[in-house]
């Protein structure tokens, strides 16, 4: 779904918003003074200016909208139209239009990696930053042999570094995010599909969830997409 392009010069659509707004002040303002005179301004006239003034801002708004998605800036566009919303809360075509660059920002940018199981944390080579979304899809299957003595405690774990992560299930894909400082955050569970939010901004590694002295065969394939920063991307998309 897109919105119709309205009839508004595109070159000049900050200039209209900025028009559109001040038309409504002057309406305001208008009236003010004519109190200030002691008269009574006419009720009927100042609403139709009111939504005049509404009416041409949602116009200029939607062509501001259009003109964003159409360069490809859709987080502004996105901004434009949520104050749309905010004017207008009840207008479904508005709200389904942002769910919808949503949709197309999300999968813009796109990351394959292959995790060895028989390694440790593997580099995604992907930056993320703390609140985005990350989107992961995850194909393959792997044949693990465990050969390692186990006391009465079970499999030792609480370093994410090398041991097996508690609260993740046991062989499954994760994943987790290291800041600038090398800082580790907590590891997150992936399996075949998941969406997470980033919990701090960094680097995305991934690795699957076995304890050391596993023994494996097989990869799996790991598309990630969502609000990340790939090598021909910018986080964002800023």
């Amino acid at each position: 779904m897109r919105i119709n392009r309205l009839p508004f010069a595109g070159s000049k659509t900050v200039c209209s918003l900025a028009a559109a707004l001040l038309a409504f002040s002057m309406s305001v303002d208008s009236a003010e003074a004519q109190r200030s005179r002691g008269g009574q301004p006419n009720l009927t006239t100042l609403d139709r200016k009111a939504e005049d003034a509404q009416d041409a801002f949602m116009r200029t708004s939607a062509e501001l909208a259009r003109e964003y998605e159409d360069l490809g800036e859709l987080e502004r566009a996105q901004a434009v139209l949520r104050t749309m919303l905010k004017l207008n809360p009840s207008a479904k075509q508005i709200e389904d239009k942002i769910k919808e660059l949503d949709e197309i920002r999300l999968s813009q940018n796109e990351a394959a990696i292959e995790v060895d199981p028989t390694r440790g944390w593997v580099s995604a080579k992907v930056g993320v930053e703390k609140g985005n979304k990350i989107r992961f899809l995850a194909e393959g299957e792997c044949r693990v042999t465990i050969s390692q003595m186990v006391s009465p405690d079970g499999v030792p774990s609480g370093d994410v570094k090398t041991e097996l992560v508690s609260g993740v299930p046991l062989g499954a894909l994760m994943g987790l995010i290291v800041d600038q400082k090398g800082k580790s955050g907590k590891p997150f569970a992936i399996g075949q599909k998941t969406e997470a939010t980033a919990d701090t901004t960094g680097q995305l590694f991934l690795r699957v969830n076995l304890p050391p002295q596993t023994k494996a065969t097989g990869k799996f394939k790991v598309q990630v997409t969502g609000d990340i920063a790939t090598a021909d991307s910018r986080i964002g998309g800023r």
